[in-house]
């Protein structure tokens, strides 16, 4: 029993936590609209992690738009491209660079 509630205990933890190459970096928490995301920079990537519960999003649709919107606004440079799935993404910022909608897309 003990056991189990250490692997539960493991598995909350990382729920919340930065890739390698994000780490040691505080987050910022951004919401727009329903979705919550912590960002955090390093150079010209942005790492997103959800943060909010939704039910079943889509990165294709609404939920790509919004985690453009909130590094957008935090940061003020436009998005070239997002990739990642529905809880983590990575945002590659453009910046100097003419503002368009950023390509969205599945994987690495």
């Amino acid at each position: 029993m003990r056991g189990l509630v250490v692997i539960c205990a493991l598995g909350l933890i990382g729920c919340n936590t930065p890739s390698m190459h994000f780490s040691g970096i505080d987050p910022v928490r951004v919401r727009v609209l329903e979705s919550t995301f912590d960002l955090r920079r390093r150079d010209a990537q942005v790492q997103i992690i959800r943060v909010s519960r939704e039910y079943a999003p889509r990165l294709s649709q609404q939920l790509g738009r919004r985690a453009e919107i909130a590094v957008e606004r935090q940061y003020g440079c436009p998005v070239s491209r997002i990739r990642g799935d529905a809880s983590m993404m990575v945002a590659y910022l453009k910046c100097g660079k003419p503002d368009d909608l950023a390509r969205i897309g599945n994987g690495p």
